[in-house]
């Protein structure tokens, strides 16, 4: 069974596709599911959307929250509660394309020492947006933050893979640094091992950090292209200043942490330490 997790904070304009494709594809896929749903306190009609949609769909649980406690709260809450033997994690911004459950429920089941299985990316217009990336630096972070579009622009190149693996036509699975968590699907032994969000860090980067975890304990991280999933991108780190102010925290919080700021080879020396002593292999870059 696969546990899954999305969050909606004023989410109205996507969830009901989003929740509607995920079960569509479970039913068709013949895949048995339970769904959370944690709504930090929207505003918009979401959460009228999300009552409505708990009468349709049996296997839906909302969780209404009075306010928006952040990424890793929210998540951490329905994790807590799940079941299954996989957790997808999911934003509401998606859609699940026809397939593409069973083709990550069968890559974890094919490969045991995988933690996350992430699809590619599509943009609305089908084309594919870049969700598969190196581990960031700081000095990286500041380009993307500067009101530079060319530095923004650098900054973004330069946590890239080459630019073969984002085409349409590429169909290789990779052990990547990290995917967006716009939908992963996680091995519960993973979590277990693990452990859960890191609550310190409200927004992001909690993908990154969490990847990480995953390698430094011996879990793959499979970025899977034959799975798809429509991304609508809402980026809230370009709609406030406040949540642009708790991503430069979360940011600083995970370098600090990692103890790695302008060089990812240390983060990379730790991962090729921690491969040997699991016996994994080792993302892209690692050798």
């Amino acid at each position: 069974m696969i546990s899954a997790v999305v969050l909606t904070w004023n989410s109205a304009r996507y969830v009901e596709k989003c929740l509607r494709s995920l079960a569509l594809d479970a039913y068709r896929s013949g895949i048995k599911f339970e769904l959370f749903v944690v709504d930090g306190g929207s505003s918009d009609g979401t959460r009228e959307i999300l009552q409505r949609l708990e009468r349709e769909i049996p296997e839906l649980c909302v969780i209404l929250l009075g306010e928006n406690v952040g990424t890793t709260v929210s998540r951490n809450i329905a994790l807590k509660k799940s079941r299954g033997k996989y957790m997808l994690v999911l934003d509401s911004d998606t859609e699940i394309l026809p397939g593409a459950l069973e083709i990550l429920c069968k890559t974890l089941q094919n490969a045991p020492r995988v933690g996350i299985a992430a699809p590619r990316l599509l943009y609305p217009d089908g084309s594919v947006q870049a969700s598969c990336k190196r581990f960031p630096t700081f000095l990286l972070k500041i380009f993307k933050f500067t009101p530079v579009p060319l530095i923004q622009r650098l900054g973004a190149k330069l946590e890239l893979y080459p630019l073969e693996i984002y085409n349409r036509g590429f169909k290789e699975v990779l052990r990547v640094d990290y995917c967006i968590s716009a939908c992963w699907l996680i091995r519960r032994e993973a979590l277990e091992d693990v452990g859960l969000f890191d609550e310190k860090i409200f927004y992001a980067p909690e993908d990154v950090d969490y990847c990480l975890r995953m390698w430094l304990n011996g879990w793959e991280i499979l970025y899977v292209p034959e799975a798809e999933v429509v991304h609508y991108t809402q980026r809230q780190s370009h709609k406030s200043l406040k949540m642009a102010w708790l991503h430069a925290h979360g940011l600083c919080y995970y370098f600090h942490k990692h103890n790695y700021w302008l060089n990812r080879q240390k983060v990379y020396q730790k991962i090729k330490n921690s491969s040997k002593k699991y016996g994994i292999q080792p993302p892209l870059d690692v050798s």
